[in-house]
């Protein structure tokens, strides 16, 4: 880390300095900026197997002055021209793919290293710009192999073996970086790049032990606050939580300033659940960094979490006081929903800016409160100005639309709607589900059913999909087999839902594996207890089961929970007949 950024550095104060060197006296005579005219050297001719060094070394000095102005095109030219009079020139030879570099024209620099390459194998310096520029164009395994050429050709050169070691853990080839590692540590245990390396080898291979007392040997050697957070790090992804905090509580300590790790620790006491704590923290970090808007906007969220809504929105209110960020503007509007405080929420929702990120949610809050407020007439007009409008016409203000209808029992209109949003999002799988759904609202089951196949058939791991048609087949009894195929997948996608976990029951059920359709049936129950539709798949199966006593109970249960008509009357004639066969 601390080498990349000395070279940072240097490459930083080297343009820096580019208008003084850019002074060539000998050249211009004063410093320019625009492209000068040449000398009368326009015609470059020579001599086959001849060299013109005066025309090479003229046009290297031309190039080298657009290079120091940054102008790399021009230096580009020049430098071309001064390898047509001296084609030899392997100094200017190996300016031209740097430039083409600098230029993002990578595969042009390529080609040229292959052809440099391949007259000077034993150039170094250019072997490895080529390798760097296979990385460039992700070609890690080509790569590999001219680092492995330039390390055959240095094999104890511990920077070229620590520059493939690092090319082979990038790539995942732990075992192969293992090996030059090792090599490297046998011949200099104290080297500390070789150390970090096998550090972070030993987190790639999962090996959280020996990985953490790899960084603190590291760390004994070097007490580096980038290789500290590494390693806090590490024990947050290993859910370390303690190790961590008390990592970061000694950094906070001793870097008061640093911002990045303050953000550390707070982050570790929000994993914690130590909200208190982490409060703490953004106050005092709101004195160090440059925008403390953001740390109110984490505030007023941490707030949020915490239920403390007054709080928050007296947080988010200061800020857009001041100014106008979308982000703090849509989340108070969304907390005065909460609190049902409709106009307020409506006044902060519509000044988000419409080009902001946040704007389409701020649009579904608008939509929200408007039906909240039984305005669904107002909520569909808004609904309509957005679809007219292609910059934020998108697939889920169609399903809001279709649904605001189906509140009004348009349910027909609620279908074109649908049916129009398809034309333009034809393999939308949300549009195509909500639509089938609306089908067999509609009594149109077949149809439905060809829709949610449909998506299967783009979107295989479609839970909601996979359920339907596995449900529905359950139901009819027919490609049982299949349908507990698809009701698995489902539940591998989704293993705490519980209608999911309904249908596999009732698909057991179907199959007269009743012992398993109970216990699919008891975890929907306890997933979702307020359907009375699962708890009545549970109480027929008690009942085929022969558990009378359960099957009632069980009936009675889901009739206190809310019915339609029809539901209600079904259930109310099981427990009749129940209760009848109890009295005989």
């Amino acid at each position: 880390m601390q080498r990349m950024l000395m070279l940072r550095l240097n490459r930083i104060f080297l343009y820096s300095i580019v208008p003084v060197l850019s002074c060539l006296v000998f050249l211009l005579g004063a410093c320019q900026t625009k492209k000068e005219a040449l000398p009368d050297r326009q015609q470059i001719t020579r001599t086959a197997g001849e060299a013109d060094y005066a025309c090479s070394y003229f046009y290297f000095l031309w190039g080298r002055h657009a290079e120091l102005l940054l102008r790399f095109e021009e230096a580009l030219e020049f430098y071309q021209k001064a390898l047509i009079c001296d084609e030899e020139a392997e100094f200017i030879s190996e300016k031209i793919p740097v430039l083409l570099l600098r230029l993002e024209r990578t595969d042009e620099a390529v080609t040229w290293l292959q052809r440099y390459l391949a007259l000077y194998p034993d150039k170094t310096a250019m072997r490895m710009l080529y390798a760097k520029a296979l990385s460039e164009q992700n070609k890690t395994v080509e790569a590999m192999q001219q680092y492995q050429l330039i390390s055959d050709r240095h094999p104890r050169d511990p920077a070229i073996l620590l520059l493939l070691a690092e090319m082979y853990l990038s790539a995942d080839q732990t075992g192969e970086a293992k090996k030059i590692l090792d090599q490297v540590l046998s011949e200099d245990q104290e080297s500390y790049p070789a150390q970090l390396l096998m550090a972070r080898l030993y987190q790639a291979e999962g090996e959280v032990d020996e990985a953490v007392a790899a960084f603190q040997k590291v760390l004994e050697r070097h007490d580096s606050i980038e290789v500290q957070m590494e390693l806090g790090e590490l024990f947050i992804k290993n859910e370390r939580y303690d190790e961590a905090a008390a990592l970061y509580e000694r950094l906070v300590a001793e870097n008061d300033l640093n911002e990045s790790v303050r953000l550390a620790l707070i982050h570790v006491y929000l994993l914690q659940k130590k909200d208190a704590l982490a409060l703490t923290e953004l106050n005092r970090l709101k004195k160090y960094v440059d925008q403390p808007r953001r740390v109110d906007l984490i505030i007023a969220r941490l707030y949020a979490k915490q239920q403390q809504y007054d709080k928050a929105i007296a947080v988010l209110e200061k800020i857009v006081e001041k100014e106008n960020p979308a982000e703090a503007r849509y989340l108070l509007a969304l907390l005065l929903a909460h609190q049902q405080k409709y106009e307020q929420a409506l006044k902060h929702v519509r000044l988000v800016d419409r080009k902001s990120p946040e704007y389409l949610e701020a649009l579904f809050l608008h939509v929200r409160i408007l039906k909240e407020q039984n305005k669904v007439a107002e909520a569909k007009a808004l609904l309509k100005s957005h679809l007219n409008t292609p910059e934020y016409r998108n697939a889920e203000l169609y399903i809001l639309l279709a649904a605001l209808y189906q509140l009004e029992d348009r349910t027909d209109q609620g279908k074109k709607v649908l049916q129009q949003g398809l034309k333009i999002f034809p393999n939308d799988e949300n549009l195509l589900y909500e639509y089938g759904l609306i089908l067999e609202d509609s009594g149109e089951h077949s149809a439905a059913l060809a829709v949610m196949q449909r998506i299967i058939a783009f979107q295989p791991d479609n839970a909601a999909a996979l359920n339907f048609v596995g449900f529905s087949w359950a139901d009819k009894k027919i490609n049982l087999n299949q349908a507990l195929d698809y009701i698995q997948r489902a539940i591998r996608l989704k293993p705490d839902n519980g209608y999911i976990r309904d249908s596999l029951g009732w698909v057991y059920f179907r199959l007269g594996k009743l012992d398993q359709a109970i216990i699919e049936l008891e975890t929907a129950a306890r997933l979702s207890p307020e359907d009375a539709v699962i708890l009545e798949h549970l109480a027929d199966v008690y009942l085929e089961k022969g558990r009378l006593k359960d099957a009632l109970d069980t009936y009675t249960k889901a009739l206190e929970l809310d019915l339609d008509e029809e539901e209600q009357s079904r259930i109310q004639e099981k427990i009749r007949i129940l209760e009848r066969q109890g009295s005989q």
